[in-house]
């Protein structure tokens, strides 16, 4: 741990010969109090990774990307803030059909969109799905890519029954349709009627929404700026803030000066950085659920067989030729190995101030389907910390004395530590006789293009992989529908597909903790932690942000964020 320790040392010394001088410039910068009203007209959100540096969220698309999306868009479902359940949205009700292969969906009437450009009807729906699921779809010029467009597109055709009522019907059982059109994944409703009107870079120049504030203006790679709508919003009301503009820094030392400095009102940082700041009067806030969970995945785990008339693992070039079995985590024995030669309970104590839980399985959470009780109980045997045990396993793989490999560095937004995680992890691993070599890489640039053509092989990456419907993570990341390519092999594969043929939801949940067992004894990964996404605030400007952790990108309801309206700060 003792690279860990000098980086935040490092930071925290950097950032504390100025640390009052900015408080206080930062305190009076800010507006005199006026009861009852914000004291600041906008509010600056000082965040990690813009993502992607436009509008269209099917180019290369991610949950991660609908951040920006979140003051001015709406999706059929809401992740509900405390509870987490999909709640209507622009969908007023939704029935599933007995078979599990339709839902009944009233859309809600009466919903604006910005620009003058009409109601929100079944057109828009219609519209919104096509421009994720025809590959031939006229006027869109990219393919779509998502890591969810598997389940999106599980809906194979949408009957209109009038303008404010629909039926979806899908190619498989569709238990998890909700979340696959909610907040917590991509099909975002822009307007059918400014396509038509202005073409696909419409949604770039001038996007349409019907959420309670309006795209004003981006700067590229700097920031997204919105303004308030002129009149209350349907669900919603009155928004406190005339503009809200998201910031994004990669660099956590910039984060930190620019709250200090007032010139965001709440940021992302380390838990040494946020409670040094909490110490001092600034204000955490975290996500009212699990958000996320901390994990390192392996590079090159490409078991599946590929099949070309039935489509299994044909994605994104296909597993043929791609498995390399010199690399040596394609052996089990070396996974667990792996897996107990990390002191999980010293990188909780010493990243994570013990603010998070341990991972069990990847995509499974108590609070979800499928989930099984004893896996907490046989997680110490299998996976706890014993370098004696990692090194037996070593010797029995084959690598007596250890061996190479490489890993990704790289920020995420949501999760602030994983740089000095894999930092503290290369010296767990030293102990054993495993040499990691750490590479700083582009996320965009370098990482997801060599994980989606199956070409990691000798790396392996952190990840935050956010709280999702269970299902849509085993096909995202199990059965090759999406880019990460984690852990592929024809069992899994075809306990996926035995899976979308359950319409009875005790039979779903069974088979996906069948699906968890096989993962959890198979070392897919190396599981860490559930963690809550956690920002700090300026009280004297935020009063509080209720959000799940789990809708709009993570950082979700972005318009719920509430001033702090009374002369001493908000506590």
């Amino acid at each position: 741990m003792r690279q860990v320790r000098f980086w935040k040392s490092t930071v925290l010394f950097l950032a504390g010969p100025m640390l009052l001088f900015l408080m206080l410039a930062g305190a009076e910068a800010q507006a005199p109090a006026t009861p009852g009203k914000a004291k600041a007209d906008r509010l600056v959100m000082g965040l990690i990774l813009p993502y992607r540096d436009y509008m269209r969220p099917w180019i290369v698309g991610t949950p991660d990307h609908n951040i920006q999306h979140d003051p001015a868009f709406e999706w059929l479902f809401e992740v509900g803030v405390e509870s987490g359940k999909y709640n209507p949205w622009l969908a007023e009700s939704a029935a599933m059909a007995q078979d599990g292969r339709s839902w009944r969906i009233k859309l809600r009437q009466g919903v604006q969109f910005h620009h003058g450009y009409g109601e929100f009807t079944a057109k828009d729906v219609v519209h919104n799905h096509a421009l994720w699921c025809d590959d031939n779809y006229p006027g869109r010029k990219d393919p779509t890519s998502v890591g969810y467009k598997e389940g999106m597109c599980a809906v194979q055709r949408i009957e209109v029954v009038n303008d404010h009522e629909i039926v979806m019907h899908c190619k498989v059982v569709c238990l998890d349709l909700p979340f696959y059109y909610s907040s917590a994944s991509s099909v975002i409703i822009f307007s059918k009627a400014q396509w038509d009107k202005e073409g696909e870079m419409g949604y770039e120049s001038k996007p349409a929404g019907t959420g309670p504030y309006i795209f004003k203006e981006r700067a590229r790679d700097r920031y997204v700026l919105y303004e308030r709508a002129p009149t209350p919003h349907w669900k919603w009301g009155v928004g406190d803030w005339k503009e809200i503009q998201m910031t994004w820094t990669l660099e956590e030392p910039t984060r930190h000066a620019q709250l200090l400095a007032g010139e965001t009102h709440l940021t992302e940082l380390n838990k040494d950085l946020v409670d040094a700041l909490v110490s001092k009067g600034y204000k955490l806030i975290r996500s009212r659920q699990v958000a996320q969970q901390i994990v390192i995945a392996f590079g090159g785990l490409y078991f599946g067989t590929e099949d070309k008339q039935t489509g299994r693992y044909t994605e994104h070039g296909g597993t043929t030729g791609k498995l390399d079995t010199s690399v040596p985590w394609t052996n089990k024995k070396v996974r667990q190995a792996m897996n107990k030669a990390i002191n999980r309970e010293e990188l909780l104590r010493v990243l994570y101030k013990g603010r998070a839980t341990y991972t069990y399985v990847s995509g499974y959470y108590p609070d979800l389907p499928g989930w099984d009780p004893t896996w907490e109980k046989r997680f110490l045997e299998m996976y706890g910390y014993d370098p004696a045990a990692a090194k037996r396993l070593l010797v029995e793989a084959g690598y007596p004395k250890g061996f190479k490999g490489k890993a990704w560095l790289y920020p995420f937004a949501g999760a602030p530590e994983l740089i000095p995680l894999m930092e503290a992890v290369q010296v767990q691993w030293r102990e054993v006789g495993i040499e990691l070599e750490l590479e700083e890489a582009d996320l965009v640039a370098t990482v997801l293009p060599k994980t989606r053509d199956r070409k990691a092989n000798w790396y392996l990456r952190a990840g935050p992989p956010s709280k999702k419907a269970v299902e849509s993570q085993i096909a995202a990341f199990n059965a090759g529908k999406a880019t990460p390519h984690w852990f592929e092999d024809d069992t899994i594969y075809k306990m996926w597909e035995e899976l979308l043929q359950l319409s009875d939801p005790a039979a779903a949940d069974a088979q996906l903790r069948k699906i968890g067992n096989y993962k959890f004894e198979s070392f897919e990964i190396i599981p860490l932690f559930d963690v809550y996404i956690e920002v700090v605030v300026n009280p004297n400007i935020v009063n509080d942000w209720p959000f799940s952790g789990w809708d709009g990108g993570d950082l979700g309801h972005t318009f719920f964020i509430s001033a702090c309206k009374q002369e001493k700060p908000c506590k």
